[in-house]
């Protein structure tokens, strides 16, 4: 009798993102990093710009029926933290991934941009307007603009971008940020 072939099932990760442009860049990831080969499979959840107090509703909503092996979220820094959405995080081991001061931000450094360390949200996402043609909620503008060649020269400073990555290929072995 021939041996019995085992198959492997993926990992399962619930990403939930702050808003439109974080969704549009973390599927522009999740189709650059995961192949069918790396045994990992991504659902992304968009909680529309709620904050965190969004996040925690999408994750809740998102595993309503699912079961999945991590819960992982991907929110801007320029809103704090409340009591209700840190103990969520901390109850369901949720990996946090928080950018500085927004998306935008990890967007220009991403491209080399040398910004100020009191930025505003608004003034990154003006910069970004204004230097990157395209609406960056659209998945083209990062094909575009946000190439793998791109993303690799840029994460190798050690940012919130590497260990996004690092967990989305590899979720079982990263630490927190």
């Amino acid at each position: 009798m021939p041996p019995r072939i085992v198959k492997r099932t993926n990992k399962t990760i619930l990403l939930a993102v702050e808003g439109d442009t974080d969704f549009a860049f973390v599927t522009h990831l999740r189709d650059c990093y995961v192949a069918r080969s790396c045994n990992v499979s991504i659902k992304i959840k968009n909680a529309r710009g709620a904050g965190p107090l969004g996040i925690v509703d999408a994750l809740t909503t998102g595993v309503r029926g699912k079961n999945y092996d991590y819960l992982a979220a991907l929110f801007d820094a320029d809103i704090p933290l409340c009591d209700r959405s840190a103990r969520f995080f901390r109850q369901h081991s949720v990996k946090l991934f928080q950018s500085q001061p927004s998306i935008e931000g990890t967007l220009l450094r991403l491209k080399q941009h040398h910004l100020q360390e009191n930025i505003t949200t608004a003034e990154c996402k003006r910069i970004l307007a204004r230097d990157y043609t395209g609406e960056s909620v659209e998945l083209r503008f990062y094909e575009k603009h946000f190439s793998r060649g791109v993303i690799e020269a840029g994460r190798i400073q050690g940012n919130i971008l590497d260990l996004l990555i690092n967990y989305i290929v590899n979720p079982g072995t990263s630490h927190n940020p």
